[in-house]
């Protein structure tokens, strides 16, 4: 026995050496089929075990091949216990059970602060640590991931999933199970399974295990020889497995030979009655020397570990009788008993067993050496984390959104209904089945990224669909639009039938029938089940023949929820497939219509992504403290920014007030100043120009009869949108009215005022406001009015694209309460200017010209940011082709001091010239505005910036925003973290 004091030393002289003999020998290897596991062709975990096993008796190293359960709840009675096995008998290792992260590190550490060899530490982690401990992610279950077919991403998952279970002191993880899902009544793997493919189980749990054993976690193949056809389980008894060999040997083994020949570190045996490998009547398969021994060591060649599943379950205590089990478990070919029960006997009988000869000493060496090169290779010598060190490893909400995205799967899409294109004041009720308040998140997504061009209704009507009974909800679902009935609260049991009532399917599919039978009626239905596809029988066969949308997600988290209302919406895909058959419904594995993949160009909308800044997305803070600075100096009253990033809004937040009173909300409407020239002007120039009415390089002149005789009419439209036409930047022509003599000014006059203007000669840059009044003049010949920029960006690009906020004049549309001040205009209007445009010259053309006038809230504005980033693409509605956005976002005179682009600012050519930060990318753009607004668009960082703040309230003069450099300060902090990101 080795002493407690010479076992402190042990683990740091026995790792130096190793350490130094892996120096001085680097061994190479070739790759060949199959790979052995890692942990056994690693030199260092080779010295490690032989110096370690040369130090333990036979007692000692039996006790290595048990691992008891330990719970970290906040509870600690027991926990002497196992700390006592540990010390004393030198227990081998522990599977983590319920309880919480902070005490499952406390719990380890103090375990591990006892064991002269290091602890191997296991957790039944299929789905990440939230299957075992309370406040920690759950990822979703294996089925999910057998929908998105991605082995790419699985491997990911499985990388992120090992992270965090070495963080929280795990080195293996009971994972992946690939018993194929063959049988619909499976009450205990369903869900846990990848699916019924062969191919794609196999596939997809050796990605998973790559990505574990990535993180140094050893991954586990279960339940060997196969648990997927089974109707009962073995924690209650010992399932059979009816099955011919040959069949065995395509289905349920095929998984695991991939696994095996890929280099999968373990294996865990399961609890199975199976007569077609061991015709022992009732023998679980755990100590069947046939499926164990011969089998798995030697046909299919398998070299790693041997996990029993537990010893405690009545698959195996019920039908082991009484025979030595843990003798027989370990003859059979299991190097680890797991629950083996009280180990001083277990070890007491194995020890009687190698004394009375029924079991070699050298076959417990052999298994207590490849234990112990695990512990090596997995590095359970190392301290556990500390209790404030983070356990969710920064990629895994990323990861846990693309699972949910490349999963959820169309399975009808009639009329190509999904997504919803639709974009002006179109009437959605929601439709959730369920008991308790669920949806919100669903509703919530909807509602954010349609916009308040959509009136998005919710109802719960309850699992049983009482509420349809209600004379409002009837109501509302004959005068929509569009019905979506969630079915949400489901279960994974097929004995509960998923927690789906018969009774609701029933109701809502004569709901459905109505209305489908109704030849008046323009109203779509679409459904959504968040729950397992094998819900899907003969009771949803209306649903499914005559449902204008049928989608399967498969579970009814918050997450998934905000994914499935993108994919409605088109601001998320939907490209899953079914990675089970539905019994008797005509619906087979592999099937999903699919939507689109983000990034292509076809009904994308911007989406909203709530967990990314409510976790302090990246600059968060930073952005926080900037913004609370200059509101302290008195830069502005308050603002509203928001960011979105890879198609998805990622920051959001208001600050401060409009007028010192009113908070920012975030429908407050602002004033966007000169945005306008970019959010309206530009957008109806650009089709305009893609349709021939005019080139970039005509003269003005060309277009503009009153121009004829003069030198302005001589300048391009190219020279006057990129400010180098000589044009002076603007005329005050609100002066004229203070004098007493003249009680107005016309339209007339202002644009004569700007003809008789003098002029500078053309190529030298200067910002002028001038040549927008010309092109308002220009615009207004199309529609013969007096402000055609109002009419034709309303009806060719606000309202297709459904947003509602954005236009000139919002007083005829929104209350004062909803829109900022700008001024307390003490010299032209001598009022409060609430409502109506600042700029004085838009003023006094009714409020509405090409330089000035736009109003918008900060959500509209990123749809047309994000519209601009996808090509000219919003919603199903092409605004402009992509040529005409490269060529006007482009500089139009490069080469020289003018960085102008074609209507569109760009960043500055020197340091601290232009509103954007100098780290944006040169294919940027965008505008700011004199009240204190900015829109930037950034291609290649997938990036849309809007700042939008009256900082001219209450006085114009109040140019501290300026001087501070905040819309450009926060910019620059973006652009830190997006680059380091990259870096």
């Amino acid at each position: 026995m080795i002493s407690r004091g010479r076992g402190v030393c042990l683990i740091a002289v026995v790792l130096s050496v190793v350490f130094l003999c892996c120096a001085q020998t680097s061994p190479t290897h070739k790759p060949s089929l199959p790979i052995m596991p890692e942990f056994l062709t690693d030199s260092a975990a080779t010295h490690y075990a032989d110096s370690v096993i040369s130090q333990l008796s036979t007692r000692q190293q039996i006790a290595q091949l048990l691992m008891v359960p330990v719970y970290s709840r906040t509870d600690t009675t027991g926990w002497s216990v196992e700390e006592r096995w540990v010390r004393d008998l030198g227990l081998g290792g522990i599977i983590v059970m319920q309880g919480g992260p902070v005490n499952q590190r406390i719990r380890i550490t103090r375990l591990q602060a006892e064991a002269k060899v290091p602890l191997m530490v296991a957790s039944d982690a299929e789905w990440g640590l939230g299957m075992r401990l309370d406040s920690t992610r759950s990822f979703p279950r294996a089925m999910t991931l057998g929908a998105t077919g991605d082995a790419e991403l699985v491997e990911e998952f499985g990388y992120i999933v090992g992270l965090s279970l070495r963080n929280t002191g795990v080195h293996v993880n009971f994972a992946p199970v690939i018993d194929v899902n063959s049988n619909p009544d499976n009450p205990v793997i369903g869900s846990r399974s990848f699916g019924e493919d062969v191919e794609l189980v196999g596939e997809l749990g050796l990605a998973y295990s790559n990505g574990l054993q990535r993180a140094n976690i050893l991954a586990t193949a279960k339940h060997f020889p196969g648990h997927g056809d089974s109707n009962s389980d073995s924690h209650k008894t010992l399932p059979v497995i009816n099955q011919t060999r040959a069949r065995l040997d395509s289905v349920e083994l095929a998984p695991f030979k991939v696994l095996f020949d890929g280099g999968v570190g373990a294996v865990m045996v399961a609890h199975l009655d199976v007569p077609a490998l061991d015709s022992t009547d009732s023998q679980p398969s755990t100590l069947s020397p046939t499926i164990v021994d011969t089998l798995l060591r030697q046909e299919m060649g398998f070299k790693g570990l041997a996990f029993t599943d537990a010893l405690s379950m009545k698959g195996f205590a019920d039908f082991a009788g009484d025979r030595p089990r843990a003798r027989d478990a370990l003859l059979a070919g299991n190097d680890v008993l797991l629950f083996p029960g009280d180990p001083v006997a277990v070890i007491e009988e194995v020890a009687l067993a190698i004394k009375e000869g029924t079991l070699d000493s050298t076959v417990v060496a052999e298994k207590c050496r490849r234990v112990l090169m695990a512990k090596f290779w997995t590095k359970a010598y190392e301290s556990v984390p500390e209790l404030d060190e983070e356990w969710d490893p920064v990629a895994a909400e990323k990861v846990h959104m693309d699972i949910l995205e490349a999963s959820i799967t169309v399975i009808t899409n009639r009329d190509k209904c999904l997504p919803w294109t639709e974009s002006s004041y179109s009437n959605i009720v929601v439709l959730n089945v369920s008991n308790v308040a669920q949806g919100n998140a669903f509703t919530d997504q909807l509602s954010n990224v349609l916009g308040r061009s959509h009136n998005v209704t919710p109802y719960r009507i309850d699992k049983n669909a009482e509420g349809l009974k209600r004379s409002d909800v009837s109501t509302a679902c004959k005068e929509a639009d569009l019905v979506i009935v969630n079915f949400l609260e489901t279960s994974n049991r097929p004995s509960k039938g998923y927690s789906i009532h018969k009774q609701a399917v029933k109701k809502v599919s004569e709901h459905l029938q109505e209305s489908y039978d109704d030849s008046l009626s323009t109203t779509k239905w679409c459904f959504n089940l968040f729950g397992n596809p094998y819900a899907l029988n003969a009771d949803w066969t209306t649903i499914i023949e005559k449902s204008a949308g049928l989608i399967v997600a498969y579970q009814d988290d918050s997450r998934t929820q905000r994914v499935v209302a993108n994919a409605i919406t088109g601001a998320g895909s939907a490209n899953g497939h079914l990675p089970i058959t539905p019994p008797n419904m005509g619906l087979n594995a592999g099937e999903g219509l699919g939507l689109w993949c983000r990034g292509e160009l076809d009904h994308n909308r911007l989406g909203w992504n709530s967990s990314a800044y409510e976790s302090n997305w990246g600059p968060y803070l930073s952005i926080d403290s900037i913004v609370n600075e200059a509101l302290m100096e008195g830069a502005m009253p308050g603002c509203r920014v928001v960011v979105a990033h890879k198609s998805e809004i990622v920051l959001d937040k208001c600050y401060g007030t409009t007028d010192g009173k009113m908070l920012v909300e975030k429908t407050t409407i602002y004033d966007l100043a000169s945005i306008t020239k970019i959010a309206a002007t530009s957008l109806c120039l650009m089709k305009l120009n893609q349709s021939g009415y005019f080139d970039l390089d005509d003269e003005l002149s060309k277009h503009m009869p009153k121009l004829d005789t003069l030198e302005l009419g001589t300048r391009t439209f190219r020279e006057v949108l990129a400010h180098q036409s000589g044009l002076y930047p603007w005329i005050p022509f609100y002066r004229e009215t203070l004098c007493d003599s003249i009680d107005d000014v016309s339209i007339d006059t202002i644009y004569k005022r700007i003809y008789d203007s003098e002029l500078r000669p053309a190529g030298k840059y200067k910002y002028s406001d001038l040549g927008y009044y010309l092109f308002n003049n220009y615009l207004n010949k199309f529609n013969e009015s007096e402000s055609a920029i109002d009419s034709m960006s309303r009806s060719q690009i606000y309202n297709p694209l459904g947003l509602y906020s954005m236009g000139f004049n919002p007083l005829d549309k929104f209350s004062l309460d909803q829109i900022a001040p700008s001024e307390n205009d003490l010299v032209f209007r001598k009022c409060t200017v609430h409502g109506t445009v600042h700029d004085p010259g838009a003023h006094m053309l009714d409020g509405v010209c090409c330089h000035a006038g736009l109003f918008s809230d900060a959500y509209d504005l990123a749809r047309i940011g994000y519209m601009l980033l996808n090509h000219g693409r919003y919603a199903g509605y092409n605004v402009v082709k992509p040529s005409t956005i490269d060529e006007w976002t482009t500089r139009a005179y490069p080469g020289t001091d003018n960085r102008r682009g074609v209507g569109f600012d760009k960043k500055g050519l020197n340091p601290d010239e232009g509103t954007a930060s100098d780290l944006a990318s040169d294919a940027s753009f965008g505008h700011s505005g004199f009240t204190g607004t900015l829109l930037w668009v950034d291609p290649e960082f997938d990036l849309v910036y809007v700042f939008l703040s009256n900082r001219t309230f209450p006085d114009a003069e109040n140019s501290k925003l300026i001087s501070m450099n905040v819309r450009t300060e926060i910019h620059r902090v973006m652009m830190e973290h997006l680059i380091s990101k990259e870096e």
